[in-house]
């Protein structure tokens, strides 16, 4: 029998893209990235009608979430 065992490194790193409802924080959309050899990114959209609304505010998160990520990541490297 040929045992091994395989170890992987990831860290997550999650963020909350918001618009402010009646005064409130209420989120549209969740992200997240598993950062490791390789890395991914998710979002779940929280609010349907919401998310749709604020589709550009979404859009400048991502954007900023992914930026994020990617220095995260070089860093990493360095």
């Amino acid at each position: 029998i040929l045992k091994m065992l395989s170890v992987n490194k990831t860290i997550s790193i999650n963020g909350t893209s918001t618009v402010d409802v009646n005064g409130v924080k209420t989120p549209i959309a969740y992200l997240n990235s598993q950062v490791g050899e390789k890395h991914n990114l998710n979002y779940s959209v929280q609010d349907e009608k919401l998310f749709k609304e604020n589709i550009s505010t979404f859009k400048a998160d991502r954007d900023e979430f992914e930026a994020y990520v990617e220095k995260f990541t070089e860093n990493l490297a360095n």
